[in-house]
């Protein structure tokens, strides 16, 4: 930066300053793991925990449709961070409501903006930073407005990761058998919303579907774990169902155990041997 910022352009400064407070959010999400978030998902769980459902200005406020603001609650709902329950007032809607994993993330933004925000007020007068905040609120109302008339240029095209998740899909003979079956397995199950052939087993990071399908063959998937033996203990304990074989060293400098659900749909587990290293 030169030696006198005020020869910058603003946008440049805004780049620059948002920048700032996006480092220091990630950090704090990073700490506590929320590392697969959807785009604009932390955003999001913050005006989710202002409302019970979806707030009408959520798509103004990210600059995005209404559509892509669905599917990225979609997402959040798969990886646990809300919970999606019919609307006892009227069955036609659905209420969201944070986890207790979303309000992690809420708490640990909030840590990364005050982190920012207390060496804001160490450097500039509050005065300052009232002025700076009363024009990035002119600056927000400026965008609407740019957007109706077709005075604003459309963003230019850029790369994008284009994979955010991959989910295997189990067929099961009995689909509410098979929640049961994953939900003591430590998943957080439910069925797809107004479908009773279709459901989800998540845990940290793992999104498994499940689709009431007996025509076709069991399903396989391989798990990156932490520790494979700990996961073979935690599987292996009575009642959970299903089988488990105990953990082994492979060749390729592996501990793997397998787990085969009720439906035949494979599993295998593995993490790095420490002793082969």
């Amino acid at each position: 930066m030169p030696s006198d910022p005020s020869d910058l352009a603003t946008p440049t400064l805004m780049r620059a300053a948002r920048g700032t407070y996006a480092r220091s959010i990630r950090s704090h999400l990073q700490a506590i793991g929320a590392e697969d978030l959807p785009r604009n998902g932390a955003f999001i769980l913050f005006r989710l925990n202002e409302a019970s459902e979806p707030r009408d200005d959520l798509p103004a406020g990210l600059g995005v449709s209404k559509q892509a603001v669905s599917q990225a609650i979609d997402i959040l709902a798969n990886r646990g961070y809300v919970d999606r329950n019919p609307d006892p007032s009227d069955r036609r809607r659905i209420t969201l409501e944070l986890t207790e994993r979303g309000h992690e993330v809420v708490a640990a933004v909030w840590r990364g903006t005050e982190a920012i925000d207390s060496q804001l007020a160490a450097r500039v007068s509050i005065e300052a930073v009232e002025a700076m905040r009363s024009g990035l609120i002119a600056l927000a109302d400026i965008k609407p407005e740019e957007t109706a008339s077709g005075a604003g240029l459309p963003r230019s095209s850029r790369r994008t990761r284009q994979f955010r998740q991959f989910s295997p899909i189990f067929p099961v003979r009995d689909l509410a058998a098979a929640l049961r079956h994953y939900a003591a397995l430590g998943c957080k199950t439910f069925a797809y919303e107004g479908s009773s052939d279709y459901g989800f087993a998540n845990r940290d990071r793992l999104s498994i579907h499940l689709t009431l399908d007996p025509g076709h063959e069991p399903g396989a998937a391989y798990l990156d774990v932490r520790d494979a033996d700990a996961l073979y203990q935690e599987w292996s304990r009575p009642g959970v169902g299903g089988l488990t074989r105990p953990v082994e060293p492979m060749p390729y400098g592996i501990r793997e155990g397998t787990h085969i659900d009720p439906d035949g749909n494979l599993i295998r587990f593995g993490s790095p041997d420490e002793e082969a290293e």
